[in-house]
């Protein structure tokens, strides 16, 4: 939830802004045609109120006082090759850690007769020390009157944000390193997502051996290397929210730890959205996962995460040894103040361990300025999406153009039915040649007006530029043109997106480089002929390192501060999944995608450089 806020101020600012419109001025109608899609009026849908809500009840986080254990002076620290790490386990920790939670029974008592319709069910001690507590939203202003509480949280909600990839950021250089190669031997990878499939081929646990100590949480769901599952279930997600993986719901967090770590050497059978692909690796090959689920609230928009259960599972996994940890998920960024995740990834870092966070995919819907939380915590190493040099889809080919002899990759437009004829062959012509390369009607209403000459496009799919006026208008000119289909040419860098509705003609994209070089070629040959290939291919591109049209970036929205600090490949990558998202392995896009290959990255630099602190890496 959003930090708390009076109503008397906005409401005096609207009726100023009232008194001080002019007249003249008057109210403008919304022109809902304007963009690439037309915005209906009205939507319909269900809006979804949170059963605590609905109850009147409110989730925040208390932190207290004394400094969780990650920042006590007098910790237990455990020497790795020279570094120095929090160890749990050691003596003075455990008597600090007894100190802490004397504490908090104190602080929870004095709680309960003050509200007694309060319910603590989270506690922590290691990244915070603190509380997650459940009670009446108008009971806020006594629980922050109480002496214990030094700050209050609010619970915010998260979301959801491969085979030679790993060589796209010289993963294969410390493979084969002199002196001897790194492949993350040794080194324990915490993915906090929706949980592992430890079944899948891509984690075989044959070669491996549990470290000493493990596996823990639930072992039904572990192998000697997925070596940690537990969940950490959120309010309303009932019975499967236990669950370490869900086998009706879990798929992201299983594609994650594959880029980070799955094995080298697996082979990825055919599937709907890829060929059959050998040599598959992770970017740590060797390295051990842990499995820390926090994505089991149901929601419309897919499972969810609240601060409790993500803060939960952070510090799980710093208490159960990871080395690294990878949140491939996000949300809006908050006043940094009011957000428990800042707090908690400095003391993640604290404790010796890299946490490494995906950036967010808002920015094609949102611009700049949308990198989220906790990715914007200055301690984190927050990671944007960048193309991989090749991609899975569907084809273009020109017939007979030597200049042009490569398949194009092309993403057909949702719903779209395509004709033998485009099997076929048909010809292709780009409708800059005949007037505007866009295909759209005058700049005072771009969604208007501009037609072609009838039957300047009969028989033929239309090459049009995207932008300026939707893409409805835009096939409807087409269309009245004689024009049999059309194929859109991204303005976006990188590799093409999809087209965001269904259109009435088969039509699809290309990327903005690939829709250069069918122009060029049709200018050499403008009678020139394409076929379409529907069968999924490993197209090369050659052009990776392009930053994603998706990529959340910076600066961020409190502080300006500069992130993301990295780009990995996160476009069209191969990687494991469960069987009701497509897998055994299928190929997802995301910020979510690139954030691993860092982890793994990160792994594989404390395999050969132990003495290497968070922020040394």
């Amino acid at each position: 939830m959003a930090p708390l806020r009076r109503l008397v101020a906005p409401l005096l600012v609207i009726a100023a802004l009232v008194v001080v419109v002019p007249a003249a001025a008057g109210l403008r109608p919304i022109d809902r045609r304007a963009g690439e899609v037309e915005v209906p009026r009205v939507r319909t849908g269900t809006v979804v109120v949170p059963t605590g809500h609905a109850r009147g009840r409110i989730t925040v986080v208390v932190r207290l006082g004394a400094p969780p254990l990650a920042q006590w002076t007098g910790r237990s620290l455990l020497a790795r090759g020279g570094a120095r790490r929090l160890n749990v386990a050691g003596a003075s920790s455990r008597a600090y850690l007894t100190r802490l939670a004397q504490a908090q029974q104190a602080a929870v008592a004095q709680l309960h007769r003050a509200i007694p319709e309060a319910r603590v069910y989270r506690r922590y001690r290691v990244v915070l020390n603190g509380f997650a507590v459940d009670l009446p939203a108008k009971e806020l202003p006594a629980l922050v009157r109480q002496g214990f509480a030094t700050k209050v949280y609010p619970s915010v909600r998260y979301r959801l944000a491969l085979d030679h990839s790993p060589q796209l950021i010289k993963a294969d250089g410390l493979w084969s390193a002199a002196g001897g190669g790194a492949r993350g031997d040794g080194i324990k990878i915490g993915v906090v997502d929706d949980g592992i499939d430890q079944s899948n081929v891509f984690f075989d646990p044959t070669g491996y051996a549990y470290p000493e100590g493990f596996p823990k949480g639930g072992t039904r769901w572990t192998t000697p290397k997925v070596i940690v599952a537990r969940a950490f279930p959120g309010p309303g997600s009932g019975e499967p929210g236990r669950l370490a993986v869900d086998p009706r719901a879990s798929f992201h967090g299983t594609h994650v730890a594959g880029i980070a770590a799955g094995n080298a050497g697996t082979t990825a059978p055919a599937g709907p959205d890829h060929p059959r692909t050998t040599g598959l690796s992770g970017v740590a090959p060797r390295a051990w996962l842990g499995n820390y689920r926090v994505f089991t609230v149901p929601t419309p928009i897919g499972h969810v995460a609240n601060t409790p259960e993500i803060v939960a599972a952070f510090e799980s996994a710093v208490e159960d040894g990871m080395d690294v940890i990878n949140f491939s998920g996000g949300g809006a960024e908050t006043e940094p103040v009011n957000d428990a995740m800042i707090e908690t990834v400095a003391n993640v870092v604290a404790a010796g361990v890299v946490p490494v966070i995906s950036a967010g995919n808002d920015r094609d819907d949102l611009g700049t300025g949308t990198a989220g939380s906790p990715g914007t915590a200055p301690e984190a190493i927050s990671v944007a999406a960048a193309s991989s040099d090749q991609v899975f889809a569907s084809s273009l080919e020109l017939v007979d153009v030597a200049a042009l002899a490569r398949p194009i990759p092309f993403r057909p437009t949702p719903g779209a039915r395509f004709p033998a004829s485009w099997a076929a062959g048909l010809p292709l012509r780009d409708v800059g040649t005949i007037g505007d390369p866009y295909l759209c009607g005058p700049e005072e209403n771009p969604n208007a007006g501009g037609l072609l000459p009838a039957g300047a496009l009969t028989g033929t799919v239309a090459l049009v530029q995207r932008g300026i006026c939707t893409f409805t208008s835009k096939v409807e000119r087409a269309r009245r043109a004689g024009a049999v289909g059309v194929v859109f040419v991204d303005n976006r860098s990188g590799e093409a997106n999809t087209v965001p509705t269904q259109l009435d003609l088969p039509s699809g994209m290309v990327a903005d480089a690939d829709g250069a070089a069918l122009k060029t070629a049709l200018a050499q040959q403008p009678d020139a002929r394409f076929r379409y290939r529907e069968a999924q291919l490993a197209i090369q591109t050659g052009r990776s390192g392009i930053v994603t049209s998706f990529s959340s970036s910076g600066p961020t929205a409190f502080g300006h501060l500069l992130k993301p600090d990295v780009a990995a490949p996160g476009g069209q990558i191969l990687s494991a999944t469960l069987p009701q998202a497509g897998g055994p392995f299928a190929v997802f896009d995301g910020t979510s995608m690139a954030a691993p290959h860092v982890a793994g990255l990160a792994a594989l630099l404390l395999q050969r450089h132990p003495a290497w602190t968070p922020r040394q890496m």
